[in-house]
């Protein structure tokens, strides 16, 4: 029997209004954790079961932030005096208010898109409640003229800067340790190299402008958030479009930064292959399709958490890619 989870919230007149959702839903949320935390910027790391990274809240730099439980379910900070799941965290991090809209942020940021008769609402009233009408499937994800405007800006500032011959360009590649060209090439393409200038700041960050989604780059390795997503709603890896039918080979990395290091390696150099990443380790199912008939050499980190992912994204590519590899350091294994 399919059970919901409910969260109530007081209604007009009509009595008491109650956010439905599938409890299936919640629990594939909930084991999202770390994915959620990724997008938002936190670095985890293994340390004996758990994983732990700096706090999203306060300036941490002893990393007391830590996700536990039999599948990292749940997450706290002991300084800060937090405890809970996802849900609890979306509202921690002022991104919700209440269970429903926490809800609506996860599944936002982790790319799923609620049906709108498991994110809808209805009304508790005397008579039995009616079976719901099936609904249609969610439209296609449109972005807001806002988001679009933000991206439009990012990119354009990095395109400035650089033909202007700014330093900040030599200051970003210094600090990722590539060239000016390395830079210059990727930047091509709508998911490619962007600036921003957030408030308080008092210079401009790198932004990866990824279809659909904005991901900003904090230039201060030591400070945290160390990536802020300004439109998460990335629908491809970044760098996607440099897929092209006649691609042989692609190359994809967890995070920009991999990435730029492969293109820099002349990976990208004879036009048989590409170079792309994942935000993160957190690669979507939906994204699989994308790589239908490429040879994909998955490029993660060689700790316990990177090969795991990896493994799993490769558990995601069967069926999809015409070969699966995984890079091991020094060779690659299927």
């Amino acid at each position: 029997m399919n059970t919901q989870h409910t969260e109530k919230a007081r209604g007009g007149t009509g009595g008491k209004v109650i956010a439905r959702f599938d409890d299936s839903i919640i629990a594939g949320l909930r084991q999202r954790l770390p994915d959620y935390l990724a997008a938002r910027g936190v670095e985890l790391r293994r340390n004996g079961t758990r994983l732990v990274g700096r706090c999203p809240v306060h300036d941490d730099s002893n990393p007391s932030f830590a996700v536990y439980g039999a599948n990292h379910e749940n997450c706290g900070c002991y300084p800060c005096g937090f405890d809970g799941d996802v849900f609890a965290l979306s509202q921690w991090l002022g991104r919700s208010s209440n269970f429903p809209e926490a809800v609506q942020d996860v599944s936002t940021v982790l790319g799923y898109y609620l049906p709108e008769s498991t994110a809808g609402t209805a009304t508790r009233h005397a008579t039995p409640p009616q079976r719901p009408a099936k609904q249609p499937e969610p439209p296609p994800l449109v972005l807001s003229d806002a988001d679009r405007e933000k991206i439009r800006l990012a990119r354009l500032r990095f395109s400035d800067a650089f033909h202007a011959g700014d330093e900040i360009i030599d200051r970003i590649a210094a600090s990722l340790g590539l060239d000016r060209e390395t830079l210059r090439h990727a930047s091509w393409g709508e998911s490619g190299l962007g600036l921003a200038c957030p408030v308080n700041s008092r210079e401009p960050w790198l932004c990866y402008a990824y279809p659909n989604g904005l991901k900003w780059r904090n230039p201060h390795p030591r400070t945290t958030p160390r990536f802020l997503w300004i439109v998460p709603k990335a629908t491809a890896p970044w760098r996607m479009e440099w897929v092209k039918p006649g691609t042989a080979t692609v190359y994809l990395t967890e995070g920009e930064s991999d990435c730029l290091a492969l293109i820099a390696a002349g990976l990208e150099a004879d036009g048989t292959a590409a170079c792309v990443a994942s935000p993160g380790t957190s690669f979507l199912p939906s994204w699989a399709p994308l790589f239908a008939g490429k040879r994909i050499v998955i490029c993660f980190d060689l700790d316990t958490a990177g090969q795991a992912a990896a493994a799993k994204v490769a558990g995601m590519l069967q069926g999809h890619a015409s070969e699966i590899l995984i890079w091991k350091g020094t060779s690659s294994h299927a």
